[in-house]
This record gives C-alpha cells, sequence and structure tokens, in this order.
C-alpha cells in the first residue's frame, strides 16, 4: 500500500488495513486518516487479507475465483489481480499440480523466516529512526491507547493490527520505502502468526494475559526512549521486543505434544543466520 510509506516528520499514522478511503473497517475500527479512495480491488484485498491473518481463511483453504466472485463481488479480472497480489505477498500459493490457489500454511520452516525476518527489521529500526520527528512519540501514544482498549476486547485482530500500526509508524521515520515495504511485509506475517498465538494462549488466559501486560509495558518504554530521543535504549529494546514472539512460540512448541521434530533443535537450525535469544 503506496500511501502507508509515510515521510519523515509528516505526522500521518500508517494503517495496517483500510476498509473504506477513511476509516479502518469495523473488524479494526479505531484508527483513522485521510486516504484515497480504494478500488474495489483493494478493499477486498484487504477483507481477504484480514481473513487469512485472523485464520479465517484457514491455512491450506482454497481460493478461487468463484469465491471471490461470490464472497466478495468481485469481477473476474479484479479477481486475478487479488490474487496475484496475495500470491505476491506470499499469503497465498498457486499449486498447479493441485488445481488452484490456495491459503499458504504456517509450517516450522516459514515461521522461522518470519521470525529471522522480524528480528532483522526491529534491529535496524532502532539503529536508523529518525528521533527528530517530533510528532512520532505523540502518534505512538495515540496508537498505544487504542491498542490497550483492543486488548481489554480481547480482539486479536485489532490489536495486531494497532501493534502493526505502531512499530509502522517508527519505520515511516526513515523515509526509505524500500525499507518500509519489507518492514510492512513482514509485520502482515507476524500479524498472522500472533492471532496464532494468542488464540493457542487463549488456553492459559493467565499467560495470555502477563504477555499483553509485557507488550503495553515494552511499548510505553519504547514510547518514552522516542520522546527521549535516547538511540541507545531503542537499540536495545526494539530487538528484545522483537524477540519476544520467537520466546511465546518456543514457550507454547515445549507445552505441546508435538511429534516429528526436537523443538529446540529445529528452532536452533532455522534461527541459524545469527539472531540469538541473548
Amino acid at each position: 500500500m503506496s500511501a502507508l510509506r509515510h515521510k519523515a516528520a509528516s505526522g500521518n499514522v500508517p494503517l495496517a488495513a483500510k476498509a473504506s478511503s477513511s476509516v479502518r473497517s469495523s473488524l479494526e475500527e479505531g484508527a483513522v486518516t485521510v486516504e484515497p479512495r480504494l478500488t474495489q480491488t483493494d478493499e477486498a484485498l484487504q477483507k481477504i487479507r484480514s481473513r487469512i491473518i485472523d485464520l479465517t481463511m484457514a491455512p491450506g483453504s482454497r481460493i478461487d475465483e468463484p469465491l471471490l466472485l461470490s464472497d466478495f463481488g468481485l469481477g473476474r479480472t479484479p479477481a486475478r489481480e487479488a490474487i496475484n497480489r496475495l500470491v505476491a505477498e506470499g499469503f497465498v500459493n498457486v499449486l498447479p499440480n493441485r488445481g488452484g490457489t490456495f491459503v499458504r500454511k504456517l509450517d516450522l520452516e516459514e515461521i522461522g523466516q518470519i521470525v529471522v525476518a522480524h528480528q532483522l527489521a526491529e534491529n535496524v529500526l532502532g539503529q536508523l529512526c529518525n528521533l527528530d520527528d517530533e510528532s512520532m512519540a505523540d502518534d505512538l501514544m495515540d496508537i498505544q491507547n487504542r491498542y490497550e482498549k483492543a486488548v481489554k476486547k480481547l480482539d486479536y485482530l485489532l490489536i495486531t493490527a494497532l501493534n502493526e500500526d505502531f512499530h509502522l509508524r517508527i519505520h515511516s521515520s526513515m523515509g526509505n520505502s524500500f525499507f518500509f515495504d519489507f518492514a510492512q511485509s513482514t509485520h502482515r506475517h507476524v500479524r498472522r502468526l500472533n492471532v496464532h498465538l494468542y488464540k493457542l494462549e487463549s488456553a492459559e488466559p493467565q499467560a495470555r494475559d502477563e504477555q499483553f501486560s509485557r507488550n503495553l509495558r515494552e511499548h510505553e518504554l519504547i514510547i518514552d526512549a522516542v520522546r527521549k530521543k535516547d538511540r541507545s535504549v531503542l537499540t536495545s529494546l526494539l530487538p528484545q521486543h522483537a524477540r519476544g514472539t520467537q520466546d511465546r512460540l518456543v514457550r507454547i512448541l515445549q507445552s505441546k505434544s508435538v511429534p516429528g521434530f526436537s523443538v529446540e533443535t529445529r528452532l536452533a537450525d532455522m534461527l541459524a543466520s545469527g539472531f540469538s535469544k541473548e
């Protein structure tokens, strides 16, 4: 979404998803900004992407032109365009041998790649974000207030959308559209992973609530460091915050009976690119 390529110090808060020209859809209410009106394909794409992220469209489920026509009212050409864009974003795969297009599965190899990309994005962010962006701290606080309300409602789609907004607001300060596109793509996939983790953590409400409290506390520390223009804190805190996804994944896998692999060995292999938990 090129409209999200926010220039440093412009003061516009990027949105993880929009269902109209001016407001997030009812699924992701609360973040507002004025944007050019979206095309029918753009609006359908955002709805499909949200269904994939919140697992309404389960990994491995089929997405085809008749479905897009019946559920989203897309014609053949817009439907093909939407599918092509979802393929480009890495959310669906075209499998000719199975005769269709399917929501991409979240296997361990894929999860490992998402975790590494996420940690890379946040490591770079701490080093290169523009601390002279005077509106950034206030924008982050505004997002944080809405994030806290979403946590109270246990609205996982909105929680992950606002978390994405929070981090992309900092990324936008860099004024680097190439890196912003990488960060945005990465955070979209982190959202789907986080929704899955939150649903698994729902079996242990105390652990889930502790995770939300940790997220809120770390966001507050990030906002404080941005306000104080303390890069040394950010270069430590942002990577640490990103590693929380990896730590949650390890904890969940270790608590489940998952046959066929050693959690420690497989995660070590997946994360062998240089990012560690220390």
